[in-house]
């Protein structure tokens, strides 16, 4: 199965910030309303609702990125149009100039193998899977990976009602470095992977995708139609 979902990505093109700093601009954001949970993942008692977040903060290339996906759009865009400054920290920054682009884009099974590129660090290992990996050879370390990205995109897919009908093939090139995640050092990983799946352009998988990491961009696919 394969579907269209409406994508935004609105960049900050002369604001500079590091990827650390994606965890502000979400809390900025988030406390512009806090009824409106997908802003940020919450129910107004504070409880966390489990589901693909449709709004994402991240920084990309060095600039603030905000993506929204389907309802996630109306949710943020207000918002978007409607500061003049925006406070991350003790900074204050004034230059709020906006490029902004709507798209639609496939997510589902695809014929061919796509290559993604992640643009920031996907963090793949919860205390489980870490004791796993880290007992793990080299080849095993490999497989464990590859499974749970097959397993963070199918959770994607599922978020988005669309069912995946093939057999997922997965291979990659990844290289550990170390993340602060809330306030704690974890392995995180970037490289790249091939798979017969299409996932949006710019939306995060596995853990923490609302925070900005595990943001993937295609790199390649037989077709050429990217």
């Amino acid at each position: 199965m394969i579907k269209d979902i409406r994508v935004m990505a609105a960049t900050y093109k002369n604001i500079h910030l590091s990827i650390s700093e994606a965890k502000r601009i979400r809390g900025f954001f988030a406390d512009l309303d806090h009824t409106d949970s997908r802003l940020h993942n919450h129910r107004e008692s504070g409880e966390q609702i489990y589901q693909y977040p449709l709004v994402q903060y991240k920084v990309v290339g060095g600039h603030p990125m905000i993506i929204a996906v389907e309802d996630g759009i109306r949710s943020i865009h207000p918002h978007l149009m409607e500061q003049t400054q925006m406070v991350l920290g003790d900074k204050i920054y004034t230059d709020m100039a906006l490029d902004i682009r709507l798209s639609e884009r496939p997510i589902g099974d695809s014929r061919e193998i796509r290559e993604y590129q992640f643009m920031t660090p996907w963090l793949a290992l919860n205390q489980d899977n870490f004791e796993k990996y880290k007992k793990a050879d080299p080849e095993g370390q490999a497989v464990l990976l590859s499974n749970i990205l097959k397993g963070n995109i199918l959770s994607m897919c599922k978020g988005f009602g669309v069912t995946i009908e093939n057999k997922l093939t997965v291979t990659h090139q990844l290289e550990s470095v170390p993340v602060w995640y809330k306030g704690k050092k974890m392995e995180g990983f970037r490289g790249t992977f091939q798979i017969n799946c299409c996932i949006p352009d710019l939306c995060g998988i596995g853990k923490g995708t609302a925070r900005g990491f595990g943001t993937v961009k295609i790199q390649h696919n037989k077709r050429g139609d990217e």
